[in-house]
């Protein structure tokens, strides 16, 4: 049985740009959980075997025959109480994630292991109050815009203990 996790990608810019952040904050506060996670925005997780994922990857692809590709923004920096700290979009980006982000748990029709409904790109993890200050005093003002053109499904490499990007399965624009 493998563990996927299905998401939304950024482009290649984006994913450097958090990149270099998250090698900034480690620098100051050490390591934490997410540290080595490439940036996405998670939709949500399963475990199935084989058969069962090609049966959901299927029904994404059937989804995302008739999207459309969109730009979205991530402009301001945010934390949660469970001390994470990330990039949020701004709110016309976060309707149309959160759309997709609702959507798709329903299309697959198979449970999920965890669900997200609040689109978002992680920099830190399980971070402590002081953290996430140093986090907030290091970095005033974001601006990153990518083209969101596709689902993600990723594969857990346990070797790694990250995940692997597995395929991206387009938004193909076409009409119902």
């Amino acid at each position: 049985m493998a563990k996927y996790s299905v998401g939304l990608h950024p482009s290649e810019t984006v994913i450097e740009a958090v990149k270099e952040l998250k090698e900034q904050l480690s620098t100051k506060i050490g390591w934490f959980p997410s540290k080595n996670s490439l940036a996405h925005i998670t939709i949500c997780e399963f475990d199935y075997e084989d058969e069962t994922y090609e049966n959901i990857k299927s029904r994404i692809a059937n989804y995302c025959l008739y999207q459309n590709p969109f730009k979205v923004t991530f402009n301001d920096f945010e934390n949660y109480t469970n001390g994470a700290f990330f990039i949020a979009p701004n709110t016309e980006s976060k309707t149309k994630m959160a759309e997709i982000m609702k959507e798709i748990p329903k299309q697959i029709q198979f449970p999920v292991s965890h669900k997200s409904s609040e689109p978002h790109i992680s920099i830190g993890r399980q971070l402590n109050v002081n953290q996430i200050k140093e986090a907030y005093n290091m970095f005033q003002e974001i601006n990153l815009n990518f083209i969101c053109d596709g689902i993600t499904i990723r594969i857990f490499n346990p070797d790694r203990k990250q995940y692997d990007v597995l395929e991206t399965i387009p938004f193909l624009s076409e009409i119902e």
